[in-house]
């Protein structure tokens, strides 16, 4: 009997080891795969960003209001590629490698993921809110949509980011009490995002049922076309932030109440979010053909560039 009881042991035991030698190499290819993923894309993501923050800069006719919103956005995604994804890349490294100084960065990323995220979220709310003023109280708009209020908008939000993790080194329980309440503002922003669209999306059958029953202008129903072009732009890039940020979101709140360990699959989600920064250049450059082709200018030798 003790020689059967002292064989399961080893048996019990050996699988135990087998079990955590196969979760530590996930775990290491999991990191592998995020870190090589995270290093290609970081330079693309600078890059096709600065680019259309240039265009809209350099270009007059690309200055509209929601252009505008959009490069504004075209910053938080260019430092998500010249900050977060760094510093992301320098933590994962340090933690394949069992470094000392792996805490340290791990601080410095999520910091930095927390702050964009939040101003990310901000940047939609502001682009959400032009469309519905623009739509919805088309005779307001030029009176609440102007250049000055669009600034002071932006400042505002960046004001907010660059104050927001300050109270977090003081101690655990504002530490705390800060996540639930980033929580809550990124619910908050979902939420007036997904209700704004529901009346957005109304409006527009309203409008085009106006333009089928009635005599209207010529002038006002170019005016809706273009207003209903610059909202399905906008519409696409929120479903994509949406889209990318959701998974992190739900498995990060599916471990803090149910208290479990998600930690193998954390770095594909938060790549996954990361990688929004990079979709919403190509997004904006598929829509808008204007801009597509003054980036393409813009990206190449003057020597090469179409006429």
């Amino acid at each position: 009997m003790a020689n059967v009881s002292g064989s399961n042991f080893t048996n019990n035991l050996t699988n135990v080891t087998t079990e955590g030698e196969t979760r530590n190499v996930a775990w290491e290819n999991s990191l592998i795969i995020t870190i090589i993923i995270n290093s290609i894309t970081c330079p693309f993501t600078v890059l096709l960003n600065v680019l259309v923050i240039m265009a809209v800069k350099k270009r007059h006719r690309l200055q509209t209001n929601t252009n505008i919103l959009l490069a504004c956005l075209a910053v938080t995604d260019a430092l998500t590629g010249l900050v977060m994804q760094p510093s992301f890349i320098l933590w994962k490294t340090l933690q394949l490698l069992g470094s000392s100084y792996q805490s340290s960065t791990q601080l410095v990323s999520n910091s930095v993921f927390r702050a964009l995220s939040v101003c990310s979220c901000l940047h939609l709310m502001l682009v959400t809110s032009e469309r519905l003023v623009a739509i919805r109280f088309t005779r307001h708009y030029p009176y609440i949509v102007i250049k000055r209020n669009i600034k002071v908008a932006v400042i505002s939000i960046w004001i907010i980011v660059i104050f927001w993790e300050q109270p977090r080194l003081i101690n655990q329980c504002v530490k705390r009490i800060f996540n639930f309440l980033v929580a809550f503002v990124l619910l908050s922003c979902v939420l007036f995002i997904l209700i704004s669209y529901v009346i957005l999306y109304r409006e527009t059958l309203r409008h085009q049922t106006k333009i089928k029953t009635q005599q209207l202008p010529q002038e006002e129903v170019e005016r809706f076309v273009k207003e209903s072009k610059a909202l399905k732009t906008t519409v696409l890039v929120v479903g994509a932030i949406l889209l990318c940020f959701l998974p992190l979101f739900f498995i990060i709140l599916l471990s803090q109440l149910l208290n479990l360990d998600f930690c193998t699959p954390c770095p594909f989600f938060r790549t996954f979010a990361m990688l929004n920064s990079l979709f919403n250049p190509l997004i904006y450059c598929w829509r808008q053909k204007e801009m597509r082709q003054f980036l393409f200018r813009l990206g190449l030798p003057q020597a090469v560039a179409p006429a």
